[in-house]
C-alpha cells in the first residue's frame, strides 16, 4: 500500500498449507523434479481466486512469485501464465511477476536478458527480497526490473539498531541509483514503519497494515 494515500497498490498471492504452513515449508516438500509444474498450477489457482474475489474492480495489481528458473521454460514461465490469464478473463496488465528468492540465480546475466525480452513484451516484473537471498545485487547489475522488494530481514527493527538502520538507508539508496522505487515489506511495528517514513519510503506491505487472508482481499489500514 502507498502509506500516505492508503491506496492499495497490490494484493500478493502467497501460499499457505492445510494448517497455515508457509510458503517454504510447502514447496518445500514437492519433489524438484515436479516443483515448476506445481508452481504453474498455483500461477493459475491464484488467478481464479482473485477473479472470484473481485480484484479486478479494485486498484490493485496481482503479484505472482515465480521461481527464476521457471522463465525459460515455455511450459512453466511468466507467459505461460498470461496465457492463462487471458482464457481466464484477467487484465493481463495487473499482472506483476515476483522472482522469486527460493532458488539461486546461476546466470544473472542469462536471466537478465531473457527477463528483458519479456518486459519488453509488455510483462512487468519485479525482484523480490532485496538484501537476502540469492544473487539479488548481481542481477540488478545487469536487469532493470519493474519493482523490488526489500526484505522484512533487512529492516527488521531498524528503528531500534542504528546499524541496521544505515544498511537500510544504504539499500535504499542503492535501488533509487538503479532507477527504481522501492517497496519494503514486513512492516510489523509502529516503529519500523516511523524509521521507514524517515527514510521516505512510501510503498510497504507487512502485518502491521493487514493479515493475509484465505480465499480473501485483505484491506491495509494504515495505524
Amino acid at each position: 500500500m502507498d502509506v500516505e494515500t492508503g491506496l492499495t497498490l497490490a494484493q500478493e498471492a502467497l501460499v499457505r498449507g492445510p494448517k497455515g504452513e508457509g510458503a517454504g515449508s510447502v514447496l518445500g516438500a514437492v519433489p524438484p523434479a515436479q516443483r515448476y509444474a506445481f508452481d504453474t498450477r498455483l500461477r493459475r489457482r491464484a488467478l481464479e481466486s482473485a477473479i472470484r474475489l473481485g480484484l479486478p474492480a479494485t486498484t490493485a495489481s496481482l503479484t505472482l512469485n515465480i521461481y527464476p528458473g521457471c522463465i525459460g521454460i515455455p511450459d512453466y514461465c511468466a507467459t505461460r501464465t498470461v496465457e492463462d490469464a487471458v482464457a481466464l478473463g484477467f487484465p493481463t496488465d495487473r499482472l506483476v511477476f515476483e522472482i522469486s528468492e527460493m532458488e539461486p540465480v546461476e546466470d544473472p546475466e542469462a536471466l537478465a536478458a531473457t527477463l528483458g525480452a519479456l518486459q519488453r513484451r509488455g510483462l512487468r516484473i519485479a525482484l523480490d527480497d532485496v538484501g537476502t537471498g540469492h544473487a539479488r545485487i548481481p542481477l540488478l547489475m545487469v536487469w532493470r526490473p519493474d519493482g523490488a522488494k526489500v526484505a522484512r530481514e533487512v529492516i527488521m527493527g531498524l528503528d531500534q539498531d542504528p546499524d541496521r538502520f544505515e544498511k537500510v538507508r544504504e539499500t535504499l539508496e542503492q535501488l533509487h541509483a538503479f532507477g527504481m522505487v522501492p517497496v519494503v515489506e514486513g512492516i510489523e511495528t509502529p516503529g519500523e514503519l516511523a524509521a521507514l517514513r524517515r527514510l521516505g519510503v512510501r510503498a510497504m506491505q507487512g502485518y502491521l497494515f493487514a493479515r493475509p487472508g484465505l480465499e480473501m482481499l485483505p484491506v491495509p489500514v494504515v495505524p
